[in-house]
């Protein structure tokens, strides 16, 4: 059987490409030369690019714009390369925060109430938009960018002095913010991997976080020590199956494909979701990894898993063998 041509494409024009960096070399690390020839594709922050046309699968190991939001599946599916993760619609869908909460509000399924404000809007509601604030969600509240991941350009405001440096921060990453309800509860993730042997996506143990900092910002997330990541969470077995039966539906709303990670929080009666990542992090420290270890699926296995799954998507597997 002939190696397959993996391209692991990471790096990018996004701020978290630091990260996808960390991620696209776990990935290289971990495939196995026997069956994979490796080819490390770094994509530049700026200038043309595109993808080489002689890969057999490629493994989108970039966050955030660009790499995350259908952009380069776009480009992907144009020359006709298999890649591992969703398509087109269900990266821009997650990637865009107030559409998926939109979508997830027509199918009954909970996220904060938020308000979004847009730049051009932003002069006329300005007078009014702390009392605004004041009156459908309260101080404390979070803004954030509408559009980006690992908590970059996210602030908790916790009076109304602290909002204009907060979107100031926030319209530094795009034309749209959201300003949203301070959350309280357990904060977890639940990550969500397809399993041939049921023919669909099966939610992973769930992650409890519980951050030393203010928040789950950035820094906490990359920062060893920086939060308590418990896996399996200490949650309740009905809470935990709220959990996860929420982030699989948000999962198969958007029609994510292969892996994906779901933030939510637990609260008393409820599990409120706040976004879907499609191609989370997989870096030595990440969550996603953390959950499949303790569903018994170590990181060389997991890879293994997803470029499968993208090719019998794309009709390359079948019965386990590749067909040239």
């Amino acid at each position: 059987m002939s190696r397959l041509r993996v391209g692991v494409l990471m790096g990018g024009p996004s701020a978290e490409r630091e990260v996808s960096l960390a991620s696209g070399r776990q990935v290289l690390a971990a495939l196995d030369p026997a069956r994979h020839e490796a080819v490390p594709l770094d994509v530049p922050r700026g200038g043309a690019w595109f993808p080489p046309s002689n890969l057999d699968v490629a493994f989108i190991a970039m966050h955030g714009p660009f790499g995350e939001d259908g952009t380069l599946q776009g480009m992907l599916e144009y020359v006709g390369i298999p890649y591992v993760g969703s398509g087109v619609l269900a990266s821009a869908l997650a990637m865009d925060k107030r559409r998926s909460r939109q979508l997830f509000g027509f199918n009954g399924i909970p996220t904060p109430a938020y308000l979004a404000l847009e730049r051009k809007d932003f002069p006329f509601r300005e007078p009014s938009l702390v009392a605004e604030i004041h009156r459908t969600l309260g101080f404390p509240c979070v803004v954030k960018p509408n559009a980006q991941g690992s908590s970059i350009g996210v602030s908790i405001v916790r009076t109304s002095e602290r909002l204009g440096q907060a979107l100031d921060v926030a319209f530094g990453f795009g034309e749209v913010v959201l300003i949203e309800e301070y959350l309280t509860g357990v904060e977890a993730t639940c990550a969500i991997l397809e399993d041939p042997d049921v023919g669909g996506p099966v939610a992973l143990p769930l992650v409890e976080i519980v951050p030393r900092r203010e928040f789950f910002d950035y820094e906490a997330k990359y920062t060893p020590g920086a939060a308590d990541e418990i896996c399996p969470a200490r949650l309740p077995p009905a809470a935990v199956w709220r959990a996860q039966a929420a982030a699989l539906r948000a999962y198969r709303v958007l029609g994510c494909a292969d892996f994906a990670r779901v933030d939510l929080f637990v609260r008393e009666a409820d599990v409120v979701i706040l976004e879907v990542n499609t191609i989370p992090g997989l870096t030595e420290g990440s969550l996603f990894p953390k959950a499949a270890r303790a569903a018994g699926i170590e990181f060389p296995g997991l890879i293994d898993r997803l470029i499968d799954s993208a090719l019998r998507r794309a009709g390359r597997l079948s019965s386990g063998v590749q067909i040239a």
